[in-house]
């Protein structure tokens, strides 16, 4: 980034890009939160420093900012999110703080309701808070979707940190938050896994590998009207998983893409010239593999449109054959 043609070096903890606008929000390891214009990508002069967006009366550093975003019923009001559970919602026009929320706990991650008259944090205890935006005092609503009910007096069970929450809404029916982590502590080691709550119900999804980030499809952009999410694609550390929302039961979209590396390669040999047979055969077997799994996927079409074939292909039919530190063997077609 570029100030008065200088550069100026800052470890960048969130951004935050609102629909339609070219100017991005940055926020720092510092507490700070810059506006970097994304066509020329040059600093503005606006900066939210953390002392003038939190309380006068607190003296201590917020830590870094987690979490930007504006409110989708109103884009001049900016919600800062600090490590340590305060909040701040700013309003960009005449730079002042219009409500300041105190968590008590660490943020992760925070979410609108499409209104804009609340939102959701996740937190490091497991638990989620809904906020009314006028009523900074107290949150509405504490969620503690995986903890178990305690008897009088004896503290909730501890729970992993909810590190991402999202907040979509349908036209007709409850709306979805989705959340990673929150599980029980004894549980979480063994079981990566996705929540979707809708209503009365909640849904734990489990993943075969440890989850990286997610994010969910929805059906209209704009973000002050109900997002109609349809689909969540979730990124694991050796998997790309997308789910269905829309049918029941939450099933998987099948995969058109290879995702088959989840053991470490242990050695490899290349084959040119192989009868045209032999390629069948082998697609012939992975097939039958595959129709067994489609039992438990979804009906629909893999949802996510991009990325094609190059228009040069080989003439010449060439197999890799792949070992696994598993004992697993799989066959390549390197012929496209």
């Amino acid at each position: 980034m570029t100030k008065n043609d200088q550069y100026v070096y800052l470890r960048i903890t969130f951004c935050h890009l609102p629909f339609q606008s070219k100017w991005l929000y940055i926020g720092t390891e510092r507490g700070n939160v810059h506006i970097v214009h994304i066509e020329s990508f040059n600093l503005s002069g606006y900066v939210i420093n953390w002392n003038k967006a939190i309380e006068l009366s607190m003296k201590k550093h917020p830590g870094p900012v987690v979490h930007l975003s504006d409110n989708p019923a109103d884009p001049n009001k900016l919600l800062i999110g600090f490590e340590n559970g305060v909040l701040a919602l700013w309003d960009l026009v005449n730079k002042v703080a219009d409500y300041r929320y105190n968590c008590n706990q660490p943020v992760h991650s925070i979410a609108w309701h499409y209104e804009g008259k609340q939102f959701v944090c996740s937190h490091s205890d497991g638990t989620l808070t809904i906020w009314n935006m006028r009523s900074p005092a107290n949150p509405a609503n504490i969620i503690s979707p995986h903890a178990k009910v305690p008897a009088k007096g004896v503290k909730p069970e501890p729970c992993t940190p909810v590190l991402k929450v999202q907040w979509k809404s349908v036209k007709s029916g409850d709306p979805f938050i989705l959340f990673s982590g929150g599980l029980p502590i004894e549980k979480a080691s063994q079981t990566p896994s996705i929540t979707i709550m809708q209503g009365k119900t909640t849904t734990v999804l489990e993943m075969e590998h440890p989850v990286v980030d997610f994010l969910t499809l929805c059906e209209n952009p704009w973000p002050s009207n109900p997002e109609e999410p349809y689909a969540v694609v979730v990124l694991l550390e050796s998997d790309l998983v997308v789910v269905d929302l829309a049918s029941d039961g939450y099933p998987c979209f099948e995969n058109p893409y290879p995702m088959t590396f989840t053991n470490p390669c242990t050695c490899i040999q290349y084959y040119a010239d192989c009868p045209s047979e032999l390629i069948t055969e082998f697609y012939s077997a992975g097939a039958s593999i595959l129709n067994r799994k489609k039992q438990a996927y979804s009906q629909k079409n893999w949802p996510i449109k991009g990325g094609r074939w190059g228009a040069c292909g080989s003439s010449n039919t060439e197999v890799i054959i792949t070992g696994h530190a598993d004992g697993s063997i799989k066959f390549w077609d390197a012929s496209q």
